[in-house]
This record gives C-alpha cells, structure tokens and sequence, in this order.
C-alpha cells in the first residue's frame, strides 16, 4: 500500500497535538522544576516538525496519481496478515494484559508474530522467551515500571 506524503504528514502532526494536549494532563510533581509532561510534550513538538517536513515535502512533490493505493498489496497476503496481527494484537494487548500479565501476553504477541513473519518455530520460540522475559525483567526491576504479572505472580 502506499499512501501520500500529505496524508502521512498530515496524520503524524494530528498525532502530536493529541500527545501533546495529553501530556498537559500529566499531573506536576510538587518540589519539581520540569514537571513529567515536558518530555512528551517535547516529543510531541519534534513529531509536529517531522509531519511537518513530510507534508510540505507531499506537496512539492505533488502526483497526479491517487493519494491511496492498494494495488501494491496484490497477492501479498502474509504481509497484510502480519499487519493485522501486528494492530489486533496490541489492542488485546490494551484489554487483556492485566488479566494475564505482561510476560503471558508478550509470548502469546510475539510468537505468533514471528512465525506469521517466516521465523522457524525451533528459532521463534527461544527468542520470544528470551527477550519477553528480558524485557519483563528490565522493566519491572531496573526501570521501576508496574508491570502486570498476571498469574506468574511469582516473578514480581
């Protein structure tokens, strides 16, 4: 699929706004001279600026061709379902990850993710324990994030 520049840039400065207007939500922390909304807001402006560059290079290079076009999809199913994959899992992910925890939902993504995407399931399987449960690690004891557990309880 490919969709034009303007639309891409247009979207990506839309996005911003939004993180923007929601890291002014962010409540300040007492006793503090940046407050925890000023990275995201930071980030927000960067994007803004990216989207930005991206729509003004849209309209320079400006085609007469349709702004959406979906012939290059023909036949590639394995992608397009990858792509499915990709998006419904993260909206489960959203739904259901604090019932069944973060590294319980890590292997259910990313297994099927990585054999959908051609990986060998005597390959696939490893590395999605390794690195879901490396990511759960480095989260929940480095980095001080409350990462659900769901029932493997016993890693918090």
């Amino acid at each position: 699929m490919r969709i034009d520049d303007r639309i891409l840039g247009l979207g990506l400065v839309l996005l911003a706004f939004g993180i923007i207007w929601q890291a002014q939500a962010i409540p300040a922390v007492p006793g503090t001279t940046f407050g925890p909304s000023l990275m995201p807001t930071l980030i927000g402006l960067v994007m803004a600026g990216c989207g930005l560059a991206v729509f003004i290079g849209g309209l320079r290079a400006a085609e007469t061709g349709p702004l959406v076009d979906f012939s290059v999809w023909k036949g590639q199913t394995r992608g397009l379902v990858c792509a499915a994959w990709a998006i419904i899992g993260v909206v489960l992910g959203i739904a259901f990850m604090p019932a069944i925890g973060f590294p319980l939902f890590g292997l259910v993504y990313a297994l099927p993710l990585m054999i959908l995407m051609g990986a060998r399931p005597v390959a696939a399987v490893p590395v999605a324990l390794v690195v879901v449960f490396s990511a759960f690690l480095v989260f929940k004891r480095l980095l001080y994030v409350p990462l659900p557990t769901g029932p493997l309880s016993f890693l918090g």
